[in-house]
């Protein structure tokens, strides 16, 4: 049995989607089937920094400015905390995850929706 915490299965030739941020959408791919990853890919990005430290730390006219050209209505103080500058890049994602898994695609958002509080 494996036990994930952080981590989503990718056995050979099983599909795989792991979000990045709302800005860069997610990343299509198919296991390898990776005996020294655990049979295992990440389940996200991965932050950053801390919800606390993006709310104290972002601007909103870099969250307006990194999301230009998706759709959005949720840009606002309350979900600053999910910036796209909170998350670990793309470029650097996949970097880390070819030795588990193949990328497919990466699948780029039109429009995003984040609930505030």
């Amino acid at each position: 049995m494996i036990l994930r915490k952080g981590a989503i299965a990718a056995h050979s030739g099983e599909k795989v989607l792991i979000p990045i941020n709302m800005r860069d959408g997610s990343v299509l791919a198919v296991g390898k089937g990776n005996p020294e990853w655990n049979y295992s890919a990440p389940h996200g990005a991965g932050r950053l920094m801390s919800r606390t430290k993006a709310k104290a730390n972002l601007s909103m006219d870099e969250y307006r400015e990194t999301m230009k050209g998706i759709y959005t209505t949720s840009i606002n103080e309350n979900t600053l905390d999910e910036a796209p500058m909170a998350y670990k890049s793309l470029e650097d994602i996949i970097d880390v995850i070819r030795e588990s898994v193949d990328v497919i695609d990466v699948m780029k958002p039109i429009y995003n929706f984040k609930a505030s509080d």
